[in-house]
């Protein structure tokens, strides 16, 4: 008798259960981290980070010339909003994601804003950074 006779293949609705099980893991792992994208502007950093259904009074930005740490948290609802709904995939609670930075940014002269969902951080360059040096001959 072969093996692999011995070892039962699992059914169909099995299958499924574990093909949508990475899935899920991953869903859980990432429900509390915002989406970011940091762009190069040339003097600065700009840091997008997706905060939707955020008040920008619940979000906390945190910048250092080597990272920026965005906390806040998505409130939900006042009243019971709960009747009538029959599958939700939207996340409460509070949310951190710090942010490495490429290159070295100043601090003081950072900006946050937010629009539509979007909270946007404008970092600039730091002026500590390489300097290209002339050689002199004697």
């Amino acid at each position: 008798m072969d093996a692999r006779s011995m070892v039962p293949w699992p059914d169909r609705e099995d299958m499924g259960r574990l093909m949508e099980w990475p899935q899920r893991l991953w869903s859980q792992m990432m429900s509390d981290v915002p989406s970011v994208e940091v762009v190069d502007e040339g003097d600065a950093l700009l840091v997008r980070v997706e905060v939707p259904g955020v008040d920008p009074s619940d979000i906390d930005v945190e910048v250092s010339p080597q990272q920026v740490t965005v906390r806040g948290e998505v409130r939900q609802e006042s009243g019971d909003d709960s009747r009538g709904i029959y599958h939700s995939e939207r996340r409460y609670g509070r949310f951190s994601r710090t942010i490495a930075l490429p290159v070295p940014v100043e601090t003081e002269g950072a900006t946050a804003s937010h629009r539509n969902g979007l909270l946007e951080v404008r970092l600039p360059r730091s002026g500590g950074g390489r300097k290209k040096l002339e050689v002199r001959s004697h």
